[in-house]
């Protein structure tokens, strides 16, 4: 690989791996943290994630699997590395048209009720989690996934 191809494959493995990374935390400990701390402190919490999470850094990181993916498949259109980056591109991608699709609407819906307390806060909190957490399950995977395949094609390319 030449130093182009190489900065660039080494990007979109290190910003699928931070999108895969912070999909899974999310999963396997912030929401079901929050659900322990119970509603009333889980829908302000989460609302304050969600606007803190907007920024330019975690723009970067998330879409750069697809940015540097697309990139990458270019430069490594005349090897055998194309078709595994361009597999681990489209994975990321797939995770993160469920984060605009489902998982953003789900979030705007939370942050319009962040002032919620009791059983209003309890509904809003299990109407969230109810759509959140299965689609970011998946979205964990298909990043995960993709991180995989870059991987695998590395040693195998």
């Amino acid at each position: 690989m030449d130093l182009l191809q190489d900065v660039l494959v080494t990007l979109t493995v290190v910003t699928t791996g931070l999108s895969a990374g912070v999909l899974a935390g999310f999963g396997y400990s912030v929401i079901p943290g929050l659900t322990r701390a119970g509603a009333d402190v889980a829908v302000p919490a989460m609302h304050r994630m969600n606007s803190a999470i907007l920024n330019p850094l975690f723009a970067v990181i998330f879409g750069g699997g697809v940015v540097f993916g697309a990139l990458s498949t270019w430069a490594t259109w005349n090897d055998g590395l194309r078709w595994w980056v361009l597999a681990a591109t489209l994975l990321t991608l797939g995770g993160v048209a469920i984060t605009m699709a489902i998982n953003v609407p789900a979030n705007n819906r939370l942050d319009a009720a962040a002032d919620s307390r009791g059983d209003e806060a309890a509904q809003v909190w299990a109407e969230f989690t109810a759509v959140w957490v299965p689609w970011n399950i998946v979205r964990s995977v298909l990043t995960t996934a993709a991180v995989v395949v870059l991987v695998v094609g590395l040693l195998v390319a």
